[in-house]
Formats: C-alpha cells, structure tokens, sequence
C-alpha cells in the first residue's frame, strides 16, 4: 500500500447524535493504525471529544478557537495538529458557544485550513467524525464529493436512529444523485428488543448492508475509564469486529448508492407488527470486504459538483394580481409582514433590503447607522449610495445632502464573528458610539449576521439616557429587495421613535416619502415649501429625508400629512401611519402639471381655512408661534398669474409641436401632468405602453379621454411598434441603440413638481424641432464619453 499519496482515502461517519459516532470512529483509526496505515481523524462536532480516546483523555485545541486567537498570516498547522495512539493524526474542529455564531460555517472554515497546509496529504485515511445528522451545508461538507469517498452511518434500532439514518442517505443523495459512495450500516446495538429485526429491515428497504455490528459491551465502558479505545483496550471480541472493518476499508470495500425511504414508509415500516412482505426488500449479503478493490485504488473521480440554479418570475396579470391595498398594506396589528412588490407578486428581486434599509435610514442626519456587516458589504453599499450623489454633482454641479458623506459605520465582521457569533463585535463598535453621545444609534443588520442568527434587537438594552439604539433586522436578501428594505426602515424607526404623547398644533405638516435617491427631491421640497408659505403652513417632519432625529420623535406635532407620491409605497406608507398613529392625511400628493397644481391649492387652502376656524377663540401659545404666512392667502390670484404665464409659454411651441405624433414606452404610472401639456398643444399620442415597474402598480388617469395604453408592455415590441406608428418623438426613461429616426427624449421617473412640469419637457422639444439640426448632433454620445466618465 502506498504511502503519503495526493489523495487520501476519505471517510465520512455520521448518524444521529449520541449513538456513539466517536467512539465507532476512534476504535476505527486505532484499528487501521493497527494495519500500519496513518490515519487522521477530524472530529467535527463543537464538543470537540471526537479524538479524546485517542489522545488518552487530553482535550487538544481546536481549529476555531486557534483561529478566533491567531491572525491569518500567522498560521501554523501544528498548533493545531496533534499526533494520539499509534501515530494517528487528531485534529478538532471546534464551534461556538451554543446559540450563538454558526457552527456549520466553522465546519467549513476548519476543512479551508487543513487544504490550506495540505495536511490530508500525509495521510493513507482521512476520518471525519461528523455532528449528529445532515443539519445544514456545512456538516453536509464531509460528504461533498471532493471530501468523503466513502460514507458509513451508524444507527441502533430506536426510531430516531434510523430516521436520523433515513435523513442523512436523504442528503447524500441531494450531493450525489446516484453516485455509489454509502459503505454500508454500522450497527451500534443499545440491547433492545427487535432491535436487530428493525435495523435488518430498515437496511433491506434503503439497499445497505449492515457492515458491522457492534453489541452493547461493558469493554468500551471499561476502556474509557482508562481514556482509551476499546482496541487500545484489547478487548478480544471487540478487536474483532474493528479489525474486519478495517481490513474490508484497506481490502476495497463495495459502494452503493444512496435510496432514502419516504418519511411516511420508514414510519410504517417501524410499526410494531409491521410485515417486511409487504414492501419491497432486497439480500444484504454484501461482504464485508471485496479483495478487488484495496486502499491505494481510492476513488479517481473527485470532481466538484456545480449547481446551477434557475430563477423564475411571474410577471402581473391583472386577474391574478393582488391590489396593493389588500395583503401588501396588512398593518392592522396582525403578524402579517408588509411586503414590497416584487414579493408579493414573486417578481425578481431588486437590489438588496439591506441597502435600502441603510439608504433609508441615513436620512437621520444626526445619528450614526452601524451596520452589523462584512467589509465588502458596506464598501459596495457605501458606493451605491454616494454614486446618486457624486454623479449629479460631477455632471450638473447639483448636490444631494445626504449620499455625499454618509453617517456610516460598519462592524467589518469577519470569519471569526461568522463562526462564533458577531455579538460582541457590535457591542464594541456600539460602545464606541456612545461616547460620543448622539441623540440615537442606528443598526442594521446584513445577510451574515441573519444566517448566524446575530439577535441585535439585543443591543436596544444598552441604550442610555441620552442616546437610545435603535434596530432595524434588514438581512439582506434574506428579508428580500431594497424597496422591502425601505418599507421595513420607516416602519420600524416611526414605531421606535415617534412619541405618540405629542400634541398637534394647526397648521403644521409633515411630508412623507420623498424620494431618496432622485435627483430633484430638494428642488421640489422649495417648489412646495414656497407654497406652503404662501398658505402660512410650517412643515415639521420629512419622512424621511434628510431630517432629524427630534423632529422624527415629534412627528405627531403635524395635524396633516402628505404624501410626496400616491404610489405603491406611498400608500403602504399611508395606510401604516392611519392604523398605527391615526395620522391624517391630505386626499393629494405633491402636484405634478397645471391642473394639479391648481386642485392641490385650492384643496390646501380650503383645509387651511378650516383648521383657522376650528381653533379656540382663546390665546392659543402653541399655533401662534407656526403663524408664518398670510392668514388667508389669495390662492387664486397665484393660480391667475401661473395661468396666463402657461398659455403664453403654450403659444410659443404650439405651432412647432401640434400634430405631431407621439409614442410613450414608460415605467411612470402617473402621466397626466405630461399627457395634459401634449393635448393642450395638440400633439396626437399614437400609443402609451407601460411597462412593470418594482415601485408601482397602479395606472391612473383623470384626463376624461381614451387613451391608447397598453399595460404589462413587452419591449420587445418596441421596434415594430416605431415603424406602426411612425411618432415624431419617442418618449421613454430609458433606452438605448434606437435605430429609428425620431426625437428621443426622457421621461423622468420623479418629474417636478407645480405647473409647468409637462411645459418645460415640450419646450425642449420644440427647441430641438425649431433647430431643425441634421448630422454630428445625432452623435452626442462622442462628446459624452470624451467630457464625462460613465
């Protein structure tokens, strides 16, 4: 038998916890070192006893623990590697304390360092003596193909034995399909009765022999009394059955293929009484040896198994969708979670929750969001959220508050905190924080700390009388895409901080969900706030955009709320507020177009006029000190002047413009303010194709005519239709390799806001018609790529 090859012999022993997997897997080696062959034995099972005969009752330290202590560059594989009876390699995994971090990853990292040192490779046989059942990916590591050649599964007659035994053949056939690696039964006997009768059948019904059987015997009591193996021990019978296992294991022992049974016919077949003639069993008379296969002829084919994984989506068919204020707005005290779209209707998923929860929740400008992450994490976070800053201030010299320099800080787990727990890497990180005694902390958590099971709701309890903590559990893509993110943030901050004890004073408002990331969100906020000044309104809160902690808490301090948009998530938003607050709201959003515009005013003012009129006659402190603008605003005269000023900047490109042809290939589901400005100056609109969009579900229109929309618009009819219907412009949000000879001009997924949102996109239009420019304009996107990068 050859020595030190490239590749050892691997075995893999598992079974139910507690049915003396260690002890199986120590007299093995011991009986193998017995046939001068140098074995290695992992014990992977965090209590770390798997080598402890082997070792004559020493606890050796384990990998993890080595590793939580040592730096990377510092490894030394003989720490950690220990030589027990007989020249037998030992080695223990490790894990974490129990309930906390992830012993399946520790599994896995402990396996990256031995490759790492190459320390297999100096052995004849590798054992691994596996945790209890198959529980999770990392203890299914060993029977992965690049590791384990062959599997043996130790069980006794009880149920829970063979159905932690059914369970295990159940993971291995999910790694392999139908790939012969299980050796067999070994059959550790606890003196039942029928006990042997019901691992026989159990074996006849999966196609496995029982390849040893091993009887209760005081022996291996005795044996560990001295701290060493029954072999060790020199029990004569129980020599006898671990030489012929090892002799079979160096001799070439017979493979088969993993066949579990179903849970409802291994449960019938335990019966008491059960008859093994009604199902189907096959001989188990296996050898236990098969003298055509020997030690040195190990297994050739170890190739690593690639996944590949199909994702499907079902795109919204309008009986089968769900409307959003049903099951996606469920915030009536129930359980049932608030679902971004793409989940509720099982779309795709866009972007990350954790991304959006941290992209929400920096607009708390004066507190710091902590997120409980991996470097990498909040690196790419960090550069998505700064790029929606950076790229309109290179551009356009616009600046975006709050994506510029984000308050962030991230706990950089790493694998230490991945394997046992990254609980006290956030309590550090949080410490550090509150020296500097901010008004609140924020911590989000990512997917690493949801698979660990991090609980950072426990952090709340170190909050102290001037900063309080705060928890949002985003988890990344566990929870689901960036919008589930956002929604999951400012549900959580409004129920963590609002303080529902504040009163509201008239005329005060608050404004929720601006958009975070577009671009015109501060322009619009002066657009409204000149309107609100003019209505004598003082704002109060910005759900939530760049505002503060203070006002956040005193959001109850508004008697109206409004909505910046009536979309998919502003209604959630909306509904949430009514049912957990008993917030009011304003029947409209942020005005986009004249004739919103004009509504909107006269809808403000008539709710100013009754909110003047419920007051007190008596001194009212609290409201006299809101008493900013006029007290009974001349909204129609603004309305007048806005008015004249729309039709003789209508007359100027109508001639330009009307009767020319336009087609709409959209994501917007609010296009009214556009369509509006188009009939007014007589511009014909062919075709209107609105396509899924992650943030909305909802077309309305209340123009009062026919429009020729199509909803759930396949862009793949887009070219056909642009020789169909021959526009003179193209309006869409975003395209590329037009080829088609048309104005092309973009839509904006967040337009402004007041009356001339529409008017000032067809003036560009009639700019670019009344130049009537031919040839290098087309090719703009030369001069793009030379002046501005991408």
């Amino acid at each position: 038998m050859g020595k030190n090859k490239s590749k050892p012999t691997e075995i893999a022993i598992y079974g139910k916890g507690g049915i003396g997997k260690s002890t199986i897997s120590a007299n093995i080696s011991a009986s193998l070192s017995k046939l001068n062959v140098k074995v290695l034995q992992v014990g992977c099972d965090p209590k770390h006893d798997s080598t402890k005969l082997l070792m004559h009752g020493k606890n050796i330290k384990t990998i993890l623990d080595y590793m939580r202590e040592v730096k990377p560059v510092d490894y030394d594989i003989n720490q950690v590697l220990f030589t027990g009876y007989n020249g037998i390699g030992c080695v223990e995994a490790g894990g974490p304390k129990p309930g906390v971090g992830c012993a399946g990853r520790g599994i896995i990292s402990a396996f990256e360092l031995l490759d790492q040192f190459q320390t297999k490779q100096q052995y004849d046989v590798v054992i691994y003596d596996v945790l209890g059942d198959v529980v999770c990916g990392g203890f299914a590591v060993p029977i992965r193909r690049e590791y384990a050649d062959i599997i043996f599964i130790v069980t006794s007659g009880e149920f829970m034995s063979l159905y932690a035994a059914n369970n295990i053949l159940k993971g291995i056939k999910n790694y392999d399909g139908h790939e012969p690696r299980v050796a067999g039964i070994i059959f550790n006997a606890r003196g039942l009765k029928y006990e042997y009768d019901r691992v026989k059948l159990f074996a006849e019904n999966v196609n496995l022999p029982i390849v040893a059987y091993v009887p209760r015997s005081q022996a291996f009591a005795d044996a560990e009394e001295h701290n060493v193996t029954a072999v060790e021990y020199g029990d004569e019978n129980i020599n006898k059955i671990f030489a012929s296992l090892g002799d079979s294991i160096v001799t070439g022992i017979h493979l088969h293929k993993a066949v579990p049974l179903e849970d409802e016919m291994l449960e019938m077949l335990m019966m008491p009484g059960y008859s093994k003639d009604l199902i189907k069993s096959s001989p188990t008379s296996a050898p236990l040896s098969n003298p055509g296969r020997n030690l040195d002829s190990t297994l050739a084919s170890n190739s690593t198994a690639t996944s590949h994984t199909t994702g499907t989506s079902n795109s919204i068919s309008g009986e089968d969708s769900t409307p959003a204020g049903d099951s996606a707005l469920s915030t009536d005290g129930s359980d049932a979670p608030v679902l971004s779209k793409n989940l509720l209707y099982d779309e795709p998923l866009h972007g990350c929750a954790f991304n959006g929860a941290l992209f929400t929740g920096i607009h708390l400008m004066d507190i710091p969001v902590v997120a409980h992450s991996p470097k990498s994490c909040i690196h790419i976070s960090n550069q998505a959220i700064t790029s929606s800053g950076r790229r309109p201030l290179f551009e356009r010299g616009s600046l975006l508050p709050a994506p510029i320099a984000p308050n962030l800080v991230s706990t950089m787990m790493d694998q230490s905190d991945m394997v046992f727990g990254g609980m006290d890497t956030l309590t550090a990180a949080v410490e550090r924080l509150l020296e500097k005694e901010p008004p609140a902390i924020l911590v989000v958590s990512s997917c690493p700390a949801g698979i660990i099971g991090d609980d950072i709701d426990r952090i709340k309890s170190m909050s102290t009388p001037n900063t309080k903590i705060l928890t949002i559990k985003a988890d990344g893509n566990l929870t689901g895409d960036y919008l589930q993110g956002m929604l999951t943030t400012y549900m959580e901050l409004a129920k963590q901080v609002i303080d529902k004890s504040v009163a509201s004073d008239p005329l005060v408002v608050n404004i929720i969900f601006e958009k975070v990331i577009a671009k015109n969100t501060e322009s619009n906020f002066q657009t409204m706030k000149g309107f609100f000044d003019k209505l004598g309104v003082k704002v109060n809160c910005r759900f939530l955009y760049n505002t503060s902690y203070e006002s956040l808490r005193n959001f109850q301090k508004a008697d109206l709320n409004i909505l910046a948009y009536d979309d998919y998530t502003g209604k959630i938003l909306r509904n949430f507020f009514e049912k957990e607050f008993n917030s009011k709201f304003s029947d409209l959003d942020f005005p986009v177009g004249f004739s919103q515009t004009v509504t909107w005013l006269k809808y403000m003012k008539k709710w100013v006029k009754e909110s003047n009129s419920g007051k007190n006659n008596t001194e009212d402190k609290r409201s006299s000190v809101y008493s900013c603008g006029e007290s009974n605003p001349d909204i129609e005269s603004i309305i007048d002047v806005n008015k004249v000023e729309y039709k003789r900047r209508l007359e100027r490109i109508k001639p330009i413009l009307e009767g020319k042809k336009l087609m709409i290939i959209t994501y917007n589901h609010n296009l009214d303010w556009i369509l509006e400005t188009c009939t007014d100056c007589g511009i014909e609109i062919v075709k209107i194709g609105i396509l899924n969009f992650s943030q909305d579900d909802n077309f309305v229109s209340n123009l009062g005519v026919k429009l020729p929309i199509e909803m759930e618009y396949n862009r793949e009819n887009r070219d056909e239709d642009l020789l169909k219907y021959d526009p003179d412009i193209y309006l869409t949000n975003y395209d590329s390799n037009l080829d088609y000879d048309c104005l092309t001009s973009t839509i904006p997924l967040c337009p402004d806001v007041g009356f001339f949102s529409g008017l000032k996109i067809l003036e560009n239009w009639a700019g670019l018609m009344d130049m009537n420019l031919e040839g290098d304009w087309k090719k703009d996107e030369s001069y793009y790529d030379k002046y501005y990068s991408r």
